[in-house]
């Protein structure tokens, strides 16, 4: 059916095809629990994950990033062989359940202070559509818009 200059289309529910058109229509959802199961049985959790860019937005590619904003707690050290090993082996399981690498920003705790008062561009892209992990939202993380 025409509606204007596009064309509409009914779902048809009983094709043989129907089942891997709604498994591909839900992959972003699936992503997004896959990685709140993995970040929730860490032995060492984070004050905070999220999904954000291309990925929380849902306009990537195959040769984008799969961005994810993490913040160690301020009582771990960022070489701390446990944590690397976390962060490692998500990175891991991003590339074997999507084909794209995970881009995987870390700041501590501490760090956190110093983003909400100098504001570079990633904390505003960050409030704005951010997908929550673990912890609390971005903008309780981040305070009030500039």
């Amino acid at each position: 059916m025409e509606a204007g200059n596009a064309y509409l289309y009914t779902f048809n529910r009983e094709h043989l095809g129907a089942p891997s058109v709604e498994l591909l229509a839900g992959v972003r959802s699936e992503l997004e629990r896959r990685l709140r199961a993995e970040i929730t049985d860490w032995a060492i959790a984070p004050v905070h994950a999220s999904l954000f860019g291309s990925a929380a937005r849902g306009d990537g590619d195959v040769r984008s990033d799969i961005d994810i904003f993490v913040v160690r707690p301020t009582r771990v050290s960022a070489d701390d062989p446990g944590w690397r090993g976390q962060l490692e082996r998500l990175s891991d399981h991003v590339y074997d359940w999507t084909g794209n690498h995970a881009g995987l920003s870390e700041v501590s705790a501490t760090d956190m202070r110093r983003l909400r008062r100098e504001r570079p561009p990633i904390v505003e892209e960050l409030r704005r559509e951010a997908i929550t992990l673990a912890g609390p939202a971005p903008t309780e993380l981040l305070g009030a818009a500039a």
